[in-house]
This record gives C-alpha cells, sequence and structure tokens, in this order.
C-alpha cells in the first residue's frame, strides 16, 4: 500500500468506507481464499464466542498469545467471526485508500452516522498502519497490515482491540483503557496517563498472589452488576522498572526491543491460576506516584475520575465516540473513585489493595 500523505498521517486515523472495502479488500480476501487455508481458533471474549481466522501462521503465532487464556474448543454458535491476514505472507497487495477520494472521509461523525443505517465501519490506524473494518449486519470483521513481522508490540499485546470495542459495546461492554486487579471476585480500575504507576501496581499485586484481568485493556460490563471481564493476558512495564521485579525479567517477550517500546510480558503462562476471566467492579483508583511515607486511599471526585481514564480511552479507540464518553459516565456515576498516592515502598501496594477489596464497605483510608 503507497505511503498515504502528510494529510492522513497527521490524524490518529482515518475512516475508509463501504466502497473501499467492496471494490478493493474483498476481491483479495476472495483470492486469498481460494489459495490459503486459514488456522482458525475459537475464543471466549467477554462472554462471546469470537472465531478468528488467520491466513499467516506469523499472524496467528504473535495474535493468539495476549488471547491465550481465552481460547476454547466448544463447537457453539459464533457471535462474530474475524478474518486477519498480512500482505507478505500471503503476497498480496492492497491499492490504496487514498487514490480515491470516495474511499475514505475524515469526518468520524460521518462514519458513525452511517453506522446507524449502513451498519459498516472501517479505519485506517496510522500508528501501526493498519486496516480494520465491521459489517454489523453479518457479524464479520477484518483486520490487514502489511506486514506481520513488523508489528508494533502495542498491536500484538491487544490485538484487533478495535474490532472488538466495536463489536463488544453493542452489548453495552466497553473497552476502556486501564488495568484491573482482582481479589474474592472483587476488583479494582485502575486508570491514569502513562507513567502513574498503573502497571506497576498491577504486577506487585499478582506477584502477592492477587487475580488480574488487565493491565491496558479491559471489558466493563454495565449492566445491573458492572463487571470487568479479562481481554488480554499482556503485562507492560517501563525497562528500567524491571529491577523492582527480577522474577519477570527472564520472562519478557521482546527483549532485543527493536522498536523502544515497553517491556512486554504474557501472565498466563507465568500464573495461570491468577488470569481470571470476570470479576464484579468495586471501585475505580487513580494511581499517583506521591513518594509519600506510607501508601493510602483518598477520595477522588467524579470529574477527576473522568479526566483520567476518558483521554486515552477516547484517543486510542476510534469512532462511537458519544456512544463511550457515555458509557464513561455511567460507569464513573456508578462506582466510588479514590486517588491511589503511591510511597516509594512498592511492597506496600498489594497489601492496601487486599485491605480495601476484603473490606465488604466501601471505605477511604
Amino acid at each position: 500500500m503507497n505511503v498515504p500523505s502528510e494529510k492522513i498521517i497527521s490524524k490518529n486515523f482515518v475512516c475508509i468506507k463501504r466502497k473501499y472495502f467492496e471494490e478493493i479488500v474483498e476481491p483479495v480476501l476472495n483470492r486469498i481464499n481460494l489459495s490459503i487455508e486459514p488456522v482458525t481458533k475459537i475464543y471466549y471474549l467477554a462472554g462471546k464466542i469470537v472465531c478468528l481466522k488467520f491466513y499467516s501462521k506469523i499472524m496467528a503465532e504473535k495474535f493468539s498469545m495476549a488471547i491465550s487464556h481465552n481460547v476454547i474448543t466448544a463447537d457453539s454458535s459464533i457471535d462474530l467471526t474475524i478474518h486477519i491476514w498480512d500482505s507478505i505472507s500471503t503476497e498480496t497487495q492492497l491499492v490504496s485508500p487514498w487514490i480515491n477520494p470516495d474511499y475514505y472521509n475524515f469526518d468520524p461523525k460521518l462514519n458513525e452516522m452511517n453506522f446507524i443505517t449502513d451498519s459498516f465501519l472501517g479505519v485506517y490506524l496510522a500508528g501501526e498502519q493498519s486496516l480494520s473494518f465491521y459489517d454489523k449486519k453479518d457479524k464479520t470483521a477484518y483486520f490487514w497490515v502489511s506486514d506481520a513481522k513488523e508489528l508494533p508490540a502495542w498491536v500484538i499485546c491487544s490485538p484487533v482491540r478495535t474490532i472488538l470495542h466495536w463489536f463488544l459495546s453493542e452489548f453495552d461492554i466497553h473497552l476502556i483503557h486501564g488495568a484491573v486487579i482482582a481479589l474474592n471476585e472483587q476488583s479494582v480500575l485502575l486508570t491514569a496517563k502513562g507513567g502513574s504507576g498503573k502497571s506497576t501496581t498491577a504486577l506487585s499485586c499478582i506477584l502477592s498472589g492477587m487475580n488480574y484481568l488487565a493491565d491496558d485493556y479491559v471489558g466493563i460490563e454495565l449492566g445491573d452488576e458492572i463487571n470487568c471481564h479479562c481481554l488480554y493476558n499482556s503485562g507492560k512495564l517501563v525497562w528500567e522498572y524491571l529491577n523492582t521485579f527480577p522474577s519477570l525479567k527472564e520472562k519478557v517477550w521482546n527483549k532485543n526491543n527493536l522498536y523502544n517500546e515497553k517491556a512486554i510480558i504474557f501472565l498466563d503462562k507465568l500464573f495461570p491460576e491468577q488470569v481470571i476471566r470476570k470479576a464484579k467492579l468495586k471501585a475505580i483508583m487513580i494511581p499517583v506516584i506521591k513518594n509519600l511515607e506510607k501508601t493510602r486511599i483518598v477520595p477522588a471526585s467524579k470529574m477527576e475520575a473522568m479526566r483520567a481514564i476518558a483521554p486515552t480511552t477516547l484517543f486510542q479507540l476510534p469512532l462511537k465516540e458519544l456512544n463511550k464518553i457515555k458509557a464513561l459516565k455511567k460507569l464513573i456515576t456508578r462506582v466510588p473513585c479514590y486517588f491511589l498516592e503511591l510511597s516509594s515502598d512498592i511492597k506496600e501496594i498489594p497489601d492496601i489493595m487486599k485491605s480495601y477489596l476484603n473490606d465488604d464497605s466501601v471505605v477511604s483510608f
């Protein structure tokens, strides 16, 4: 695919129209289907049965790592099918959408409005140079990149997250950017901008024996109860913080760090009993590095919680923005919100989190 113009590169994403999918993408995938038998895997994701069809062994290997804990063998009815391929492995190419203005638009609101009547969403993500498509009517989706070997680590940590964001939101299950730890089937959502201690807190808790549901993206179900669903088992950590967790050093997946990214650890193989699929949400906490004498939990306002959770969630998950804002407001109004003010002693974190989750009442410390 040709490199897009500077105008397109400057955007986080560009909406891709159904016309491009039907005229360019679909014929290529039909040719691939005639020559390649896909690797098919079935997953239980946030209560839904999702079938992933990989037309590249490399894509299957890389995308399976973060969702391996959700694989199932049951022959159940499929709620969503996702076709996944790259051009290099399949020896195919896609004509660039940028050659024809009828293939794309810059107005996400227009794309969302069309989805109501046309039931189709498409997006090009500039940061990972990928295409994602979702046909609501057919419950079928598609994910493409040029070269599976060049996938950024964050894509491997949370595969097809854009498609799952679109699909699951129809069931009032929303992808939220944050970490989730749990105990006794009750959980805390940790949300903050990068570098605030979110991943450090989550990893310290799982190493202490607590349960884990997310480090980056979690599915939040806004039903009669608010439940967290574990979509991905990956954990990410700034390299210099690895010294804090010496037992994890040898478990880092991307030791070569070719793309100057965070250290990646897939946790289901290390802690198979602690990576769980679902837990009731008890609170939202905003980690803040304070270097106090003692870690403490203090109340936060709903507005402070919204400022912590909204920017990265909205920026990293394109389209259906209005739907997402409504979901975030609904979430924040229904659960207590706190700051988790972190001391310089990381060993304190698990004890105070266990104390909070073991308490049947809603308290602040």
